[in-house]
């Protein structure tokens, strides 16, 4: 599909009778990043067999310089991203930010640069509800949010005298019920291939001028397993996808070639009886409330993250919260009574939501977050004086194998207890990043909170009319970009493992067309910033790869050919970040020390040049009117 079939139909199929008028960006430029304007938009995607046509969508994130507004300046580099497992646009806001003001204090061609960074939602995503979501927005009033996700019986009084109403799980007055595995048989089918085919319809909405080379493909954690894939794929314009880009960015995910040749007949049986079992429905195609995260997936759990968020964004950071870190209904971990006794500001809920190590050295972290989380900062905590040895005797939960074991660490010494709270307290957060108060954490609290609260007031994306099979005809309104994927694909997931084992995939089987091969990923720059490392040379996977960079904790290794072109100091490195930490590391003292210490990214303070020196030309990039884009509220 061109530029110009998708623009048109893109027109046709997302204008909005009756919204505001299209310039108004007052609600759409990202916090803290003033230059920096947000639309959240959707085009035709792949047309996926079963899913009904107005779900067949890519929805993305669009990041670019405000002060173009409705006349965007051709691109000198378009980065399109693809978050993580269970990620969602939220992740890469500050990052892809970062790259997009970093930008415009950069000469090209005797003008200030143009970098827009295009971050790619999950298909989970269009089918979340988030009609109750922009009328909070437009009200400045959460509690609407709340009534219609959790019902307005989830808010319940405190045990704690003085303290505010807790909301509890959502309640039979919700009037927002999920969706059940047989309404979404058809997400079997949302593999690799499609989300892959959504990628080529974001890339077609960028005209290349003849000679312009600008267009860069990035993933982090899941998502840099994708970049392989899809660089590798052949697409149905007969080339490989490399052929349309630039470079290839991965953050905490890959590089990788691929661990065996190809399949086996025994793998590729299993694969398929899998893939059968899945549109069978013998197997979930949704992911809830199972798996990795366990009780913090599906769409019952993102529903209630995504009201948080709403109360994130019109909340005073300061004051106490009325969500509780985990719930009755939760299995009981390690330090989960302490989190369940303790009372919050809401800036201290964010960063203990997310920190991989909240209370230094308790342990009070899930375990998967503990891998996957950020280095926000640390809890405001001491223990009641004379409670100092009351630790929490619940046994550390176990460490899973691999990397997380690595990352994780020794059990902690002592879990706080419940014993140790001051039931009269309400306990606040300090500070990680730049001038933080907690010099070994690269973000802070504030951005997470403001990630999970930001949505752009600026769309195309309209409501689509869906009929059910348990239940009926609904109307969904997925215009509000949501902060976690409601409903995550098991299919997708699956897949990023299967095709990402293998150096060369050619099937043509029971619907299932891949063609894949890694060792055509040749002659193109590649850039990583990892935790993982090998020792004393560079990962590099890629034989026919010569412009290679790589970051990792113990400084920075680069080929000949890539010094060439961008040298970096050997001593930047990522040590003091964690596994998410690349997407969203605080960036508020870029001036203090080197890119990699708190406060200076690692990535933005890197990346930005590495992309500029490495485009070539610019890219025409669509307007917003020929998108259909109006502000919603």
């Amino acid at each position: 599909m061109g530029l110009k079939t998708v623009i048109l139909a893109a027109t046709a199929a997302c204008a909005i009778a009756g919204a505001a008028a299209a310039g108004d960006y007052s609600k759409s430029v990202v916090p803290g990043y003033p230059d920096v304007a947000a639309e959240y938009l959707q085009v035709p995607g792949y047309a996926a067999p079963g899913t009904p046509k107005g779900l067949n969508t890519a929805s993305f994130l669009r990041l670019r310089a405000a002060v173009d507004g409705d006349a965007p300046r051709p691109a000198n580099a378009v980065i399109v991203a693809l978050p993580g497992f269970a990620s969602t646009p939220s992740h890469w806001l500050y990052l892809a930010s970062q790259l997009v003001h970093k930008a415009q204090a950069r000469t090209c061609d005797g003008q200030p640069c143009r970098v827009e960074v295009w971050v790619l939602q999950r298909r989970g995503a269009n089918l979340a509800d988030t009609t109750a979501l922009t009328a909070a927005r437009k009200a400045r009033s959460p509690r609407l949010a709340l009534d219609y996700y959790l019902g307005p019986d989830a808010l319940q009084p405190s045990a704690v005298p003085g303290a505010p109403a807790q909301v509890g799980p959502a309640t039979a007055q919700a009037k927002w019920k999920p969706l059940s595995e047989q309404d979404l048989a058809f997400m079997a089918d949302w593999d690799f291939q499609a989300y892959a085919g959504d990628v080529d319809a974001m890339i077609g909405l960028i005209g290349q001028k003849t000679g312009a080379h600008n267009i860069f493909l990035a993933g982090h954690s899941q998502g840099g397993g994708f970049v392989s894939n899809y660089a590798a794929r052949l697409k149905p314009s007969g080339q490989r996808g490399i052929a349309g880009l630039s470079g290839l960015i991965f953050l905490d995910g890959g590089p990788s070639a691929g661990t065996q040749q190809t399949p086996t007949p025994a793998e590729l049986d299993a694969y398929f009886a899998h893939v059968a079992d899945l549109r069978a429905g013998k197997a979930p195609v949704y992911t809830d409330a199972n798996g990795l995260l366990g009780a913090v997936a599906g769409p019952a759990s993102a529903a209630s993250q995504s009201v948080t968020g709403i109360y994130y964004a019109f909340s005073d950071p300061t004051a106490e919260s009325i969500f509780p870190l985990r719930t009755a209904a939760m299995k009981e971990g390690p330090g989960d009574k302490f989190l369940k006794a303790i009372s919050l500001t809401w800036l201290a809920r964010a960063g203990t939501s997310f920190d991989t190590d909240p209370v230094p050295g308790g342990g009070v972290q899930m375990p998967v977050l503990q891998f996957l989380g950020e280095g926000l900062g640390v809890l405001d905590f001491k223990p009641v004086p004379g409670t100092e040895t009351q630790c929490d005797q619940t046994p550390p939960a176990p460490l899973p194998p691999g990397p997380a074991r690595m990352m994780m660490g020794a059990p902690p010494k002592c879990v706080p207890s419940a014993a140790m709270v001051d039931p009269n307290k309400v306990y606040g957060w300090i500070e990680g990043g730049g001038n933080g108060g907690s010099p070994i954490d690269a973000g802070k609290a504030k951005a997470w909170m403001d990630s999970q609260g930001f949505a752009p007031a600026r769309s195309n994306i309209r409501p689509v009319t869906v009929r059910f099979k348990d239940a009926g005809t609904l109307t969904l309104d997925a215009s509000d970009m949501i902060g976690s994927n409601w409903y995550p694909s098991e299919r997708w997931d699956y897949d990023a493992g299967f095709v990402g084992k293998y150096k060369m995939l050619k099937v043509d089987r029971d619907g299932v067309k891949l063609d894949v091969d890694k060792t055509a990923i040749a002659n193109i720059p590649v850039y990583v910033a990892r935790q993982g490392f090998t020792q004393g040379v560079s990962g590099n996977p890629f034989p026919g790869v010569s412009d290679y960079t790589e970051i990792n904790r113990t400084g920075t290794w680069q080929t000949d050919q890539a010094k060439a072109v961008t040298p970096f100091d050997p001593k930047i490195n990522v040590a003091i970040l964690h596994h998410t930490d690349f997407v969203s590391a605080d960036d508020s003292t870029p001036d203090k020390g080197r890119p990699g210490e708190a406060g200076n990214s690692a990535v933005a303070n890197t990346l930005i040049d590495w992309v500029l020196k490495r485009a070539k030309g610019a890219a025409q990039v669509p307007t917003p009117k020929a998108l259909g884009v109006v502000t919603r509220y």
